[in-house]
């Protein structure tokens, strides 16, 4: 059993070495990797979400999984607890670490890592469980997230809000409204392909573009680990971080799913979010609101190596 998960985890790493490969040897720029990152989140990743929800979920059934949402701004919330309780007694040092050990405490990459990794062990519904999830980290990490990185503008910000009309967000609110039409002429998607060729064609088309998603987003991730420098690994607190995002937090987490949701049937899907390394989003957040980049790019990278083997190792245990 490991060793399969091992192997299904191992083929998704490999998936981000094209990426690492590029930045490492200068063929593909900073700038470049960040307009790349553009393109997938503005693109790819809203034609995913779109036709994922739109496929395999009525209007009924997303009300019915409210439970999705909830879970994920718990499971961060947990992370967040967790940080503030360890920065209380034990974390030293200015207020940019400070912010910084918080935020890795408190963020995972709740979306393209574990995507893949349910892509790779599931079906299409256990990816729409997962996008809906997105919901509850994202508004998390804009309201949350941002009071803890804005520490010197004195906590949240309410300009942040912003965030919660980004690509992705928006292409989940469209697929509802899209779902709420459907509802009130009680029809679906499926019903309006069989009989318009051109919706067949466009969402044909929107399908297609979505499935770049996943490939593109992991060699994305490889190379922004291409532009972590190894010697920034001296730091106790980048393992400390590690330790506590990939072993005591989870457990916490899975407790509590387990808990509160114990017959959801997308439990599967919540325990995957619990196990998950840091955000590679955090390094850009960290760039623009004056963190430790140091501990930041640390963590991401320790993070995901030592995934390679914790991930297989809890999803033995839990699904």
């Amino acid at each position: 059993m490991f060793y399969t998960l091992f192997i299904n985890v191992g083929s998704l790493f490999l998936m981000m070495l094209p990426g690492y490969i590029l930045i490492r040897k200068n063929i593909l720029s900073a700038g470049a990797l960040k307009d790349f990152s553009q393109v997938i989140v503005k693109v790819f990743y809203p034609c995913l979400i779109f036709s994922s929800m739109t496929r395999n979920y009525s209007l009924e059934q997303v009300m019915d999984s409210w439970q999705l949402p909830v879970a994920a701004f718990f499971i961060l919330f947990i992370g967040y607890l967790i940080g503030l309780i360890y920065n209380g007694f034990f974390s030293k040092g200015d207020i940019e670490h400070k912010k910084s050990m918080l935020y890795q405490f408190t963020i995972n990459n709740y979306s393209f890592l574990p995507l893949a990794i349910i892509a790779k062990l599931y079906d299409e519904q256990h990816m729409a469980a997962l996008i809906l999830s997105t919901l509850g980290s994202e508004i998390t990490v804009w309201t949350l997230g941002m009071a803890i990185l804005n520490k010197r503008e004195k906590g949240f910000n309410f300009k942040n809000l912003k965030h919660l009309l980004s690509a992705p967000l928006m292409s989940i609110y469209f697929s509802l409204i899209v779902m709420i039409v459907f509802s009130q002429f009680h029809t679906s998607i499926g019903a309006l392909i069989e009989k318009y060729s051109t919706i067949k064609y466009i969402n044909s088309t929107i399908y297609d573009l979505g499935q770049a998603t996943i490939p593109l987003s992991l060699i994305m991730t490889g190379g922004r680990m291409g532009k972590i420098k190894f010697g920034d690994l001296k730091s106790k607190d980048i393992w400390i971080v590690t330790l506590f995002r990939m072993v005591i937090i989870p457990f916490a987490a899975v407790l509590m799913i387990k808990m509160l949701f114990p017959d959801h049937p997308y439990q599967n899907v919540m325990l995957i979010v619990c196990v998950m390394p840091n955000a590679i989003a955090s390094l850009v957040l960290g760039e623009l609101y004056g963190g430790d980049q140091n501990l930041l790019s640390g963590t991401v990278l320790i993070s995901h190596i030592v995934s390679l083997g914790m991930i297989p190792l809890w999803l033995m245990f839990l699904i």
